[in-house]
């Protein structure tokens, strides 16, 4: 049985501020200021440089801020400016630029975007999702000017943080990301992509209302899909306070149930609708990099922002760690970089910066064009051609009517299957034993077009790990002792079909055990995981007690939240310590 929680947060204004400061871990709650720069590389407001070539300028650039001062902005020409406050689009409806702003610390103004109810489920367990005191807060500021024929300018969008010093210790250490869009976008009941909103009304009102429907079977605006649920934003980069990049993305919520939760995942899309075609930013401090050749994926056509998903009120770096571990057997592995989140200037908690799994994504590491990549996710096309889905269907018959026992057969499937990546991949999920998989969250990929200048355009299919946090413990049920290898082979899916035809055949039997065993004893080894679990805990503590109290200040924030994050670790490592000696004596059992 699934389990499924609801959880609480909001993104809004894609003004995306990264702040880098260090390869040093984002831990320690409280800034040491005999230790740490004075403000992660504060730049002075007099020294900014103008930040369009429209004629607009501000005299403070985006950043970190020791002390509060006074904004001026000027336009060329004479033309008048206006400007928000609250992450919207200026118009000249907006509040006409006179004098001065005043920046100063805003975090102890009232909460406004995160007191919301209404963004997620369920709706009467609202006062458990939302901050019970002022969330730290930075100043987002965005102006236009107009001519006096009406022309205007683009608009410029700068946020302030003022007064972090003494703050957490990861504003220093993490990356720092500042989203803005106009509140609308997210929240509001006709068109908001954050919100239950008319979606969910409607649904209470029809004849297909469910009073005993689970959280994430409820239909809310956030569950809605595809390009009429994109909303556009402005997203700004910074590291070591400083800003590095800024465009225009589109956003849409992403994932499956934990759209439930009140704090949701975003993708992220550069489009050149909204301006630039690419994101051209090293996301992932280098760490992502092409299978072909090793360099560094540094230009992106999308990303998510992710919120943990199942481990969102547990560890929230779960899949972190397990991708981390595996990501030299011959699958695909996201890449991920942890990030504090700005929406609107508000404090939006933890994220996850992870790579979006599709035919981008596969193409930046394997070189192969993204237009020939097929892939199938949860056993439907997600990307390529049909023609290409109906071949692999074609080719899961013949694997269910065919004895793979006989080598010539089992030969004529290697030609079609990556058989060693398969291997390594099922090793994986079996370990780990995922209790949302075979399949849910499964994909493989295959080029659609050969050519013999590339190893990875070869016509075979291969495996994509993501979503790998429902495991290891993490609801208590899914246990060390867990079969799930029996599990897998008792499942109605392809892995299944695959993995019970190839065990007839006595070369797949010995191959197979030596990878598992492989896996198990290298990447999975207790004390590697052990060591590794350790040094994520203390990067990602204070993180995910912080987003605790931010989303989920009712039950898992709180007084509760240290001992909450310390069982959730606990737990992971008590699976890793006890799963070896359980699974190979599975595993020896179809030996």
């Amino acid at each position: 049985m699934k389990h499924r929680h609801t959880a609480a947060s909001i993104l809004l204004a894609l003004t995306v501020s990264f702040v880098t400061f260090s390869a040093a871990s984002c831990s320690d709650k409280k800034a040491n200021s005999s230790s740490s720069p004075p403000v992660f590389g504060e730049t002075a407001p007099e020294a900014a440089v103008p930040l369009d070539a429209e004629g607009m300028h501000f005299s403070a650039k985006s950043g970190f801020y020791n002390n509060g001062f006074s904004l001026t902005i000027t336009a060329d020409d004479g033309a008048d400016i206006y400007y928000t406050l609250d992450g919207s689009i200026p118009t000249a409806d907006s509040t006409k630029y006179t004098s001065p702003i005043e920046i100063k610390d805003a975090s102890s103004e009232e909460n406004r975007l995160s007191a919301r109810k209404d963004i997620a489920q369920p709706i009467d367990a609202a006062e458990d999702f939302v901050p019970k005191s002022a969330v730290d807060k930075a100043t987002v500021v965005r102006a236009v000017a107009i001519g006096k024929n009406g022309e205007q300018s683009p608009v410029v969008s700068n946020t302030y943080f003022v007064g972090f010093a003494d703050k957490a210790d990861y504003y220093k250490k993490c990356k720092v990301v500042s989203l803005m869009t106009d509140e609308g976008n997210l929240f509001d009941p006709e068109k908001g992509i954050y919100v239950t909103g008319k979606v969910y009304d409607d649904w209470k009102k029809g004849s297909d209302y469910d009073p005993e429907a689970h959280e994430w079977e409820i239909p809310a605006n956030y569950s809605q899909k595809g390009r009429d649920w994109e909303r556009e934003a402005e997203i700004q980069f910074f590291e070591g306070g400083q800003p590095v990049m800024q465009q225009n993305v589109g956003i849409r919520i992403h994932g499956g149930a934990t759209r439930s939760y009140s704090q949701k995942s975003f993708n992220v899309y550069a489009r050149s609708d909204y301006g630039a075609p690419k994101l051209e930013y090293d996301l992932f401090s280098g760490k992502v990099k092409n299978s072909t050749d090793g360099s560094p994926v540094t230009v992106f056509d999308s990303f998510v922002l992710r919120n943990g998903g199942n481990d969102a009120y547990f560890t929230r770096f779960r899949d972190k760690l397990i991708q981390s571990l595996v990501s030299d057997r011959e699958f695909l592995t996201q890449g991920m970089e942890p990030c504090i989140v700005f929406i609107d200037g508000e404090f939006w908690g933890h994220y996850e910066i992870t790579e979006k799994m599709d035919a981008d994504f596969v193409s930046a590491h394997y070189g192969v064009p993204a237009k020939d990549i097929c892939i199938i996710k949860r056993e439907a096309l997600d990307d390529g051609s049909e023609e290409t889905f109906a071949e692999w269907k074609e080719l899961r018959k013949w694997i269910q009517s065919t004895d793979l026992s006989v080598q010539a057969n089992y030969d004529e499937l290697c030609k079609h299957i990556d058989m060693q990546g398969f291997m390594d991949y099922i090793s994986t999920e079996i370990y780990i034993d995922n209790c949302d998989w075979g399949e849910p969250n499964t994909a493989f990929w295959k080029a659609e077009t050969a050519d013999e200048s590339s190893p990875y355009a070869d016509g075979k299919w291969r495996f994509i790990l993501f979503d790998t946090e429902y495991s290891s413990g993490i609801y208590g049920e899914a246990l060390s002792y867990n079969n799930s290898l029996e599990r897998l082979m008792e499942s109605d899916c392809f892995l299944a079909d695959l993995f019970n035809g190839a065990l007839k055949n006595e070369g797949f039997r010995k191959q197979f055990a030596e990878t598992f065993r492989d896996i198990a004893e290298n990447n999975f080894g207790a004390e590697k995981v052990t060591a590794e679990a350790d040094r994520l805990s203390e990067e990602y503590r204070q993180m995910a007690i912080d987003t605790y109290d931010r989303f989920w200040s009712g039950w898992a924030g709180g007084s509760a939240a240290d001992m909450n994050y310390e069982s959730a670790v606990s737990s992971l490592r008590s699976f890793f310590e006890q799963r070896h000696d359980y699974i190979t004596m599975y595993l020896d059992s179809i030996m």
